[in-house]
């Protein structure tokens, strides 16, 4: 039970913001910051390997919005122009080193200022110091963003943090209005699921506040997603004459068009390699364990706004489980988990158990087992549908249900039983997943595959097909082949990803007529895809080049307006030597 009538023993955390900060928190802080500075520079390994895959596209887009390029063709839902002008600028820091723009925008711009932005949370909050480390801990261990987009909703709750002088005064509505607008000119997605949690908070989270004032704040955040839209609207048109329709194809919602079907959290089907997986087996109960009754009860707001904002990032890991995405979004879950902690210890005295009685009558132990039961079946539910759902249903559904449960947690009745029954499942299924994946790693196990520099073994054949020319298509996300080649891309895409299908009549078209007068083939294409249709349609295999020690094959494919040309195949052995055959 809680009793709100009760005295706490120790300061109360509206009493404990007041205080004075103290030198020992500040020196904490300093030395949160030069650790994790350092371990960012002394963790980076030397770039052995050319940038390929999503991390050598943000690298060689980076590098165009850097030389004056707006590129409005991104490979993840959601990126913004704006998130490409800050790659720039990393890039621009960086001189244009590989190893500094990846130190900079992995590192510095992500896993260091989180930790860094985190322990400011805690010093603002005058946490106590060793709760002020264990978070910057937790973010430059557990949770690790992997670019500097991942930061951002770091930013916003640090931003948007309750007690704040911009959380009252004339000022909050102005901060509620510029934060989402200028978030989603960065990142559509993370703007649209902060400013939903900004709201949610609102609605449900906040203590204590006027009907008005939530509502007002509510219709604050939505304008400032409104405002940024209508901008970008605005910037485009006039600035490059777009339409709306294709702004909207391009950067905004068109991006939303196409997920992957990764939905579905593997609670016990981990693969066995473990490699980053802990976060993975982890990450649904932290979220969940900040909404058991009694916990949500005893937060204070900046808690509960931590909470909800980790409650609506969960849609990133959610839609594709792996320690990649969970990674990247669990700086808040930690903080608002130390937050959460911190709150009960300091209103601990404000729970009160009831003592074991003598004898129960029949209607107090099923209101007991009732109340034990309900809480299970809340978060039964959530795991089961939230994460386990295989569509974007499931975040929805993980939103619902805790939602239900916050309002829930009004009624004073029997908070204990249900916390009691929500504690059991967030401790089981985990416990049971770990010696699920015990017995997984005693009969499999599973090697790492590393790439290597492709560049010169394609160079020669590709400029023998080119007969002159600089103009072909990377069929793949290895960006870094167009400077390796010397080649420039003749067409405005520049990645094959899942949603590519949405650019297919405009590409065939330009492959039809020519304008692609050689396709670079990186990734292997399913049969029957429009993509290899369309080539077959129009061109005509020129080399096939074959890596023998990376297991490798590109194929060079040049339109039928280029021959006659020779068609050979290339064997690229390890020691640089060339076997040529003709190719069938």
């Amino acid at each position: 039970m809680l009793d709100a009538a009760a005295t706490p023993a120790t300061p109360s955390p509206a009493r404990r913001v007041r205080e004075p900060v103290g030198l020992v928190r500040w020196a904490t802080f300093a030395v949160i910051v030069v650790v994790a500075v350092v371990r960012a520079a002394y963790t980076l390994t030397a770039q052995m390997e050319p940038l390929t895959g999503d991390r050598g596209a943000q690298y060689y887009l980076g590098k165009l919005t850097a030389e004056g390029a707006v590129p409005l063709v991104d490979f993840q839902h959601g990126w913004n122009a704006g998130s490409w002008w800050v790659n720039a600028l990393v890039y621009r820091l960086a001189g244009g080193d590989p190893l500094w723009w990846e130190f900079l925008l992995g590192r510095f711009f992500a896993v260091t200022l989180s930790a860094i932005l985190v322990a400011a949370m805690g010093l603002r909050r005058r946490l106590h110091p060793a709760a002020m480390v264990a978070m910057a801990l937790a973010v430059l261990m557990l949770a690790s963003p992997a670019q500097v987009k991942y930061v951002l909703p770091v930013v916003f709750a640090f931003i948007l943090l309750p007690g704040g002088r911009l959380d009252a005064g004339r000022w909050s509505l102005v901060v509620r209005l510029l934060v989402p607008a200028a978030l989603f000119w960065q990142h559509v997605e993370l703007a649209i699921l902060l400013t939903g949690a900004a709201g949610l908070y609102e609605l449900i989270g906040r203590r204590e506040a006027a009907v008005r004032e939530r509502v007002t704040r509510c219709a604050a955040l939505a304008v400032g997603i409104l405002a940024g839209f209508v901008s970008e609207v605005l910037f485009y048109r006039i600035g490059y004459g777009m339409s709306l329709a294709e702004l909207n194809r391009q950067v905004v919602f068109g991006q939303a068009q196409q997920f992957p079907n990764h939905f579905g959290w593997p609670f016990f089907e981990v693969p066995s390699d473990g490699e980053g997986y802990l976060i993975v087996a982890v990450y649904p109960f932290l979220l969940l364990l900040m909404f058991v009754p009694v916990i949500w009860r005893l937060a204070s707001d900046p808690t509960r706004f931590l909470a909800l904002c980790a409650l609506l990032l969960a849609t990133v890991p959610v839609r594709r489980p792996g320690p990649g995405h969970a990674e990247t979004v669990s700086a808040l879950v930690f903080a608002a988990l130390i937050f959460a902690l911190c709150d009960v210890y300091d209103r601990r005295d404000r729970i009160s158990l009831p003592s074991p009685p003598r004898s129960m009558s029949g209607r107090q132990l099923v209101t007991a087992i009732v109340g034990f039961a309900t809480g299970a079946a809340w978060v039964g539910a959530a795991l089961a549908f939230g994460f386990g759902a295989r569509s974007l249903v499931g975040p929805v559904i993980l939103v619902l249900v805790v939602s239900v449960m916050m309002i829930g947690t009004r009624l004073r009745a029997r908070l204990v039983a249900v916390s009691a029954g929500a504690c059991l499942v967030l401790g089981v299924v985990p416990l049971a997943s770990a010696v699920e994946h015990v017995d997984d790693l005693s009969r499999e196990s599973r090697q790492l595959e590393a790439a290597d520099v492709w560049g010169d073994a394609i160079r020669p054949e590709m400029t023998r097909c080119l007969k002159g020319g600089r103009t072909a298509f990377v069929l793949g996300n290895q960006l870094s082949l167009y400077d390796a080649l010397d080649v420039e891309n003749p067409t405005p895409f520049y990645l094959f990803h899942y949603d590519f299908g949405r650019n297919e009549k405009q590409l065939t078209a330009m492959m039809a007529g020519g304008e692609v007068p050689v396709v670079l083939q990186t990734t292997a294409m399913a049969r029957g895809g429009w993509v290899e249709t369309a080539i077959e349609k129009d061109y005509e295999p020129c080399a096939e080049v074959w890596i023998a020690e990376e297991h490798r094959r590109f194929r060079i494919w040049a339109h039928r307006s280029l021959e006659p040309f020779e068609r050979r195949a290339v064997t690229v052995r390890p020691d640089g030597t060339r076997t040529f055959s003709k190719l069938s």
